[in-house]
């Protein structure tokens, strides 16, 4: 491959780092208003009635909305359509939207925004989604509290369960995860003519076009989304954010209106990684075979659907992670409270359900006193086995070569010496430094599984002078997308990856290409290019019959020249100084068996993480010291995003297993800035991390590749919660892990 899984800079790297590169957040107009949201007082409340006079009369305001002033369906939602554009009856937590500012100046928009008066009969907020499941609970939605649930089995667990020589059983809780992107919520919008042009951070255009269309009650094509480049996402700008707001304001205005959110208006308002309690209950033979898992899952959803639904599922459909187990059984439920809400993020679900998974894995391993990669690799899934719902692997599983990976990698050859405390310690504090290793494999579903349209629609066009344009709907937040497409592109018609331009994220400009989320897009829209490359082929291999009297047949693009039945020629004297473009949309396939919301999937990454940490047993600090990232995406198309992906995955994972948690008090939100939601900095990410392509390649991917960005941060979590018990000999069930909970749970040991 000339192109592909190369170490070259990314075409828009220069740009970012020297600040040139203009995102939602920078742009700005003529005219514009500045937007603020004027967001509920209480975790839950009836409205009463809302009284925006005095707002009015503030010099520099021109509109303020509330609910009466929604044209269209005053609800959005991906999946469900639960949450009011503006609240009129009843808000349900504290980023509920009751009425829009748009002024002259920000500073007129804050002032207005304080003065907007809202009458509440403040309601006892529902806070624990066990309470919210039990029929004395009020109803936060007229269906009841419980958005989704699921139950499935495979075998009989008891009867696992009683053949097994380990049996181990604990219930682990996982926080509530803020995204915590580089770039806040934030947008500008406009007329065009008659087409009403919305520019903001998204991550998928169409469906964004499709809710402002509904909630303004507009024709699809009078509204345009843009949404090309943006500061970071990881899934928290999948649901709508800014973009209806924006749009209802410049519809009532006929004017420009831009909103820049605040950290703590973030926080408070957008989706988080859902937290959820777990409980497992793990089997296994003497000879360390799996014999049973059984799982429950409550996951709180918190005020609204958006995809609680979906992540569900995916924790269901990990319970079992990438091993063959005979006999499981899972329960799981998502409910709705107060507590904000969540909705998409990095690792969708498997996150949650890895974490407590990969704890039962390691703690087996040691009651049967085996290796924990020995362990895993006992008992991984092989193409052609029954996942733990009971469908089959049909395609390629990586996970038994990133297990043999791992215990090839250093830090496990050299576990033993790695253990010891480093030299550079002080002899007096040497007794208090405790050294551990600790592994976790897993897998992650890719795509957005059966039973949602998921498909990729692109368009290539060849110019004059060896040049190619691809127009594609997906986003680029950060994670080098567009980098991956144009090596992609480049290597299918061997053009200098220079030669080729990409236009993206736009509906007027671009076709439908689908979310970017789920790991999908270098996988959907690579198949899409290869099969646009195909169409160009067989038009030139035509048009070569039609003007030169080759006869008709294959052809293929190689750079500057096209070769086909007649021989080579010229592309430019093929095409005459003509552009010419051709679009292929490819369908992601599928499996055979469905379950309901993108339940089961086909496709799967896989990975096994190696963490070495180091515990202080004096002040419980814990730091992590060396990672190793063995993970299978198939082909890797783009070296250095791939390495980025895995890099910046670790670093996410860090953050959950040690120290981010969104904190709330009966529905309020306590730490709404990043002085207080503390996420990792270069001190705590380490310098020391190694990423290795583990390439099994898939049958079904764009030169066999398949998508990488979320398993890189899956097994993270599990990994350093087993490096931790390796240390110091104490299992910690709840994140984050933080130095008074070492130091409480070594006291507890001591104790005891």
């Amino acid at each position: 491959m000339k192109y592909l899984n190369r170490k070259s800079p990314r075409f828009d790297a220069a740009d970012k780092v020297t600040g040139r590169l203009v995102y939602p957040s920078d742009k700005t107009m003529d005219g514009m208003l500045w937007v603020e949201v004027v967001r509920s007082a209480h975790p839950y409340a009836r409205i009463r009635g809302i009284d925006t006079s005095r707002a009015e009369a503030v010099d520099g305001v021109v509109s303020v909305l509330t609910a009466k002033d929604v044209p269209g369906q005053n609800a959005f939602g991906i999946q469900i359509q639960d949450q009011p554009v503006l609240c009129h009856d009843f808000v349900r937590y504290e980023g509920d939207a009751v009425a829009l500012v748009g002024a002259e100046t920000p500073d007129a928009a804050r002032r207005a925004a304080r003065l907007v008066e809202v009458d509440y009969e403040v309601l006892e907020p529902v806070c624990d989604p066990e309470f919210a499941m039990r029929p004395e609970a009020p109803r936060l939605h007229p269906r009841g509290n419980i958005l989704h649930e699921g139950h499935f089995s495979k075998g009989d667990v008891e009867e696992g369960f009683s053949k097994s020589a380990v049996v181990i059983e604990d219930t682990y809780e996982v926080p509530m995860m803020d995204h915590a992107y580089l770039e806040p919520e934030a947008g500008l919008s406009w007329y065009d003519g008659g087409v009403l042009v919305v520019d903001s951070c998204g991550q998928y255009v169409f469906r964004d076009q499709a809710q402002i269309a509904r909630a303004l009650g507009l024709p699809l094509e009078k509204v345009r989304v843009i949404s090309s480049q943006v500061g970071g996402a990881f899934g928290g700008k999948d649901e709508i954010t800014v973009q209806i707001h924006l749009a209802l304001m410049t519809y009532h205005t006929r004017r420009p209106a831009k909103m820049v959110a605040t950290r703590r208006d973030s926080i408070v308002s957008h989706t988080k990684r859902h937290p959820a309690r777990i409980w497992y209950k793990t089997g296994a033979s003497r000879s360390g075979k799996l014999l049973a898992v059984q799982a429950r899952f409550v996951s709180d959803t918190g005020a609204y659907a958006s995809l609680g639904g979906p992540v569900l599922n995916l924790m269901m459909e990990h319970a079992a992670g990438p091993y063959l187990v005979p006999n499981v059984k899972v329960d799981a439920y998502a409910v709705y409270t107060n507590n904000g809400f969540s909705g998409a993020f990095r690792g969708f679900g498997c996150t949650q359900a890895c974490l407590a998974l990969e704890s039962q894995m390691d703690r087996m391993a040691r009651a049967l006193g085996m290796d924990p990669l020995a362990f895993r690799r006992k008992n991984v899934l092989h193409k052609g086995d029954r996942a733990g719902l009971g469908y089959t692997m049909k395609l390629e599983v990586g996970a038994e070569a990133t297990v043999r990976s791992a215990q090839r990698g250093k830090l496990w050859r050299n576990r033993r010496q790695l253990k010891k405390p480093p030299k550079n310690v002080p002899p007096s504090l040497r007794r208090y430094i405790r050294r551990g290793i600790g592994v976790a494999t897993q897998m992650q579903g890719l795509g957005l599984g059966i039973g949602i349209p998921d498909y990729a629609e692109v368009e290539v066009e060849l110019m004059a002078g060896g040049r190619a344009r691809l127009r594609v709907g997906t986003t680029e937040i950060g994670q080098g997308a567009y980098e991956t497409y144009r090596l992609t592109l480049a290597e299918r018609l061997s053009l200098p990856p220079e030669n080729v331009e990409v236009t993206g994220g736009d509906t007027g400009l671009a076709p439908d290409s689908g979310t970017t989320t789920a790991s999908r897009t270098a996988y959907a829209v690579g198949n899409a290019i290869l099969l646009a490359c195909d169409r160009l082929e067989s038009r030139l291999a035509h048009e070569a019959e039609k003007r030169f009297g080759w006869s008709d047949g294959n052809g293929s693009i190689e750079g500057s020249k096209f070769r086909g039945a007649g021989g080579v020629i010229d592309l430019e004297q093929l095409m005459a100084g003509r552009s010419i473009s051709e679009r292929a949309t490819f369908h992601v396939p599928v499996q055979d068996v469905e379950m309901g919301d993108g339940l089961p999937h086909l496709l799967y990454s896989y990975g096994t993480h190696v963490v070495l940490v180091q515990v202080d047993t004096l002040t419980g600090e814990i730091s992590v010291e060396a990672i190793e990232a063995h993970l299978d995406g198939g082909q890797v198309l783009n070296r250095l995003g791939f390495e980025g992906q895995s890099e910046g995955g670790i670093g996410q994972g860090i953050g959950y297993a040690l120290m981010e948690q969104v904190l709330l008090d009966r529905g309020r939100f306590l730490n709404t800035n990043f002085d207080t939601y503390i996420i990792p900095s270069s001190v705590d990410v380490p310098w020391k991390i190694k990423t290795v392509p583990v390439m099994v390649k898939d049958s079904t991917g764009p030169f066999g590749a398949k998508g990488i960005s979320e398993t890189c941060t899956v097994g993270v979590a599990p990994a350093i919660l087993n490096a931790i018990e390796d240390a110091i000999g104490v299992r910690l069930t709840k994140l984050p892990v933080r130095a008074e909970n070492v130091l409480e749970a070594l006291g507890e040991r001591k104790d005891g």
